[in-house]
């Protein structure tokens, strides 16, 4: 790290567990899979085995500010793919 650089202009990589994300959220795993499947929350971004899966804490962090905007935003950029 260069003298002029400081803590915030380094990337974030941090990555939730599936317990940080049921704790945040407070709901179950089952309703957590469920949001994926359908496209209303963030997919993993790393899966080694059955136990072990991470997401992103940034793309996790904008849908616990927003959930809703989270889902339209989504849903209009799939839509604007398709025209």
């Amino acid at each position: 790290m260069s003298p002029s650089t400081t803590v915030q202009d380094l990337p974030t990589n941090r990555l939730y567990a599936l317990p940080d994300i049921l704790s945040r959220g407070k709901f179950s795993k089952s309703h957590l899979y469920n949001l994926v499947a359908r496209g209303h929350f963030p997919q993993p971004v790393l899966r080694m085995g059955p136990r072990f899966t991470r997401w992103s804490a940034e793309r996790c962090d904008e849908w616990f500010s927003d959930p809703q905007g989270w889902i339209d935003a989504r849903a209009r950029a799939a839509q604007a793919e398709l025209t």
